[in-house]
């Protein structure tokens, strides 16, 4: 069931992230819709599972971008990883929670972007980087709920 909600919601983000995102951007914060639903998506399966839906969503940016993969494909494999690894903490998963696990992992992926390919000015790249984590954790309110109500609610167990 997870994969069938999964490729659906993938599908529909990557629709967003091409036609929509730019329009909506504040300055130059932009919602990042595919790692917004990868990285709820990712508190479903194993950790395993979450690198390896992380590794698709950094492929997947990166080539409706034109970029270079290797940089989004890491960033967002080793996010995906610490968003399933988050499960074992001892938090309740709820709405405010969520939030702020995809806000953390959108700063955990700016900054292992930031490594791999430099930013011309680092200033306005945090900024920027900031306001799209906040974006993206307003974003996972309501892709939670969605997930939640088809999914139900993710299990804590160890992965």
């Amino acid at each position: 069931m997870i994969a069938i909600a999964g490729s659906i919601l993938i599908f529909l983000a990557l629709c967003l992230d091409f036609g929509l995102s730019s329009r909506i951007a504040i300055g130059g914060a932009k919602p990042e819709f595919l790692f917004v639903v990868c990285m709820v998506l990712s508190l479903y399966p194993k950790r395993s599972i979450a690198a390896i839906l992380g590794f698709l969503c950094g492929v997947l940016t990166g080539s409706l971008i034109g970029a270079n993969l290797t940089h989004y494909a890491i960033s967002r494999t080793i996010s995906g990883f610490c968003v399933a690894w988050s499960r074992e903490i001892r938090l309740d998963i709820r709405y405010p929670v969520v939030a702020l696990k995809v806000f953390l992992a959108t700063i955990l992926a700016g900054l292992l972007f930031m490594f791999g390919a430099a930013p011309r000015s680092l200033g306005s790249y945090w900024v920027d980087t900031i306001g799209s984590a906040v974006y993206n954790g307003v974003l996972a309110i309501p892709t939670y709920a969605l997930l939640r109500m088809v999914l139900g609610a993710p299990d804590r167990q160890r992965n």
